[in-house]
This record gives C-alpha cells, structure tokens and sequence, in this order.
C-alpha cells in the first residue's frame, strides 16, 4: 500500500487547501502534518527553515525532499501522480492556467487574505482587536479583485474553461473564506456567477469536506 502523500501546514491555510483538494481530485491519499521526519516541527521555526526558506506552507514532504510553494507542488502531483488532469496539453491553454495561478495566488490572495482576513483571524489591534481603519481601507481592493475574477467566469464555468485547472483549485479556498466573513459575503453576493461558483464547488466531492 503506497504510503499518503504528506503535505506540511495548518489544515485552515488556503494554499494548503489548495493541495488538499489536488489530492482529492485525483484520488490521492494524504495527510496534513506538523512532523518532518517523525519528529514535531513548530511553524516559523528553524525546523520548518529547512523545508522552506520563507517559512511559508504548504510544504510537501517527499521520499527525494521538500517541495516548497503550491504552484511547485500541483506541477510535481500532476507529473508524479497523473490521474485527472489538472492542466491542459494544449501550450497557450496550459499558460492560461499558470496566468490565473499567479493572479489568484499574488493579487487576489495579498487583497483578500493578505490584507482582510488575517486581520481577522490574528487581530494585531489594542488587546487583540481586529483593526477595522485597516480592514475598511483595503475592501476597495477586494471589491476590485472579486470583480476581475467575477469577469473570468462570465462566460465559463472554470477560471480557464469548461473543464476545473489548478487555477480553480488556488481560487477556490480563497473565495469561500471570503464568502463566509462578514465583511465579505455582500460583495461575493454583489456577482451572482461568482457566488453560484463557490456553491458549487462546495457541493463537489474533491471539495465539500475541506470547505465544510
């Protein structure tokens, strides 16, 4: 029996969702863990240094060594693993897909994540408040980043296409956290075919446990 696929980081992180739900659609075993090697290894620690200079997640552990960043990391269970594809063969096809990697995975991650979520999840305000002055300044730019993407599924039903990519997989954990908070649901809800997005994908095997 192959051993599961192990994928280092916090189960909350969207880019270690992002690796989750890969796993998922290809029919990979997988666990999410805090140990390299059998041995306990603390976030932003000289441990976790070694797997990753940044000190950023996801990192996947493999029998050859670490594989550092998501985009890395979809490429390796996509070459390694084969099963359902999550890139296209065609060449200009395949670099739409590394495009709105990188928009979903730079920009609408910094907008979204960088700057609003995170001040919500570790609140850095006077005795642990979230800093709402901070939160109000960046909705312009949520607003911006959910419009854009809004705009890329007008007409198809995936970032790239008919058919759900790697791009998707990047979006997807964003989107659904922002869809959830408060100060994000009116303006997901403001694009009808970014919200019936997001409802989907959540009904989607590869997807509902993870977004539950």
């Amino acid at each position: 029996m192959t051993a599961p696929i192990k994928i280092y980081g916090p189960s909350f992180s969207t880019f270690v969702r992002s690796v989750m739900m890969a796993c998922e659609f290809k029919g990979l075993a997988y666990e999410v863990t805090t140990e390299v090697n059998g041995e306990e290894v603390g976030f932003h620690t000289a441990g976790h240094k070694a797997i990753h200079p940044y000190t950023k997640f996801p990192v996947l552990l493999t029998e050859q060594g670490p594989i550092a960043e998501t985009v890395a990391i979809l490429h390796y269970l996509e070459n390694a693993y084969g099963g359902t594809p999550l890139y296209p063969t065609d060449a200009f096809a395949q670099a739409q897909v590394e495009q709105w990697s990188g928009i979903s995975g730079i920009y609408v991650d910094f907008y979204i994540v960088r700057k609003v979520l995170v001040e919500f999840i570790f609140p850095k305000g006077e005795n642990g408040s979230v800093r709402m002055d901070k939160v109000e300044a960046a909705l312009p730019k949520v607003e911006s980043a959910l419009a854009i993407v809004a705009e890329q599924l007008a007409e198809q039903p995936y970032l790239c296409g008919d058919d759900l990519t790697a791009a998707d997989l990047i979006l997807i954990p964003i989107i659904d956290y922002i869809e959830k908070a408060d100060v994000g649901k009116p303006r997901v809800a403001e694009h009808a075919n970014l919200l019936a997005y997001i409802n989907r994908i959540r009904k989607e095997a590869f997807a509902k446990d993870i977004l539950s």
